[in-house]
């Protein structure tokens, strides 16, 4: 698709090019005369620029973070709402989750990091404190 993108935009970019010195030089190219070749020209270049939009705007989501299930989970951070003595409810992105905390127990309130995924239930750990 990008390729494809790329590809079109160079043709583009091409006959604009080809149809601006045919102009210049007051060529006619193939019976056209030089406004309708400048105006063709100009229109080439435009819709150029808007597929160059299209295309980076494209190759810019490939490397945006994923938002949603588990790759954006792990590693959020959250606040436990029960004693996790191992299981217990975290609130981790606005949403309530079951949890496991994985090393020891938590206490309410607590901040916690998530570290993966059992099932429906959310392992945690202690969330360093920023000094």
């Amino acid at each position: 698709m990008h390729a494809g993108l790329a590809f079109v935009i160079g043709i583009l970019v091409t006959i604009a090019a080809f149809l601006f010195f045919f102009a210049l030089s007051g060529t006619a190219y193939y019976g056209l005369a030089v406004s309708v070749e400048l105006t063709l020209g100009i229109t080439f270049i435009i819709v150029a620029l808007i597929v160059a939009v299209i295309f980076y705007v494209g190759v810019k989501a490939q490397f945006r973070r994923v938002v949603t299930g588990k790759e954006a989970l792990i590693g959020a951070k959250g606040i436990a709402t029960s004693d996790l003595k191992p299981k217990g409810v975290v609130r981790v992105s606005g949403e309530f989750w079951e949890a496991i905390a994985k090393d020891g127990a938590i206490e309410t309130g607590k901040p916690v990091e998530v570290v993966g995924m059992e099932g429906m239930f959310l392992v945690v750990k202690p969330a360093e404190q920023k000094a």
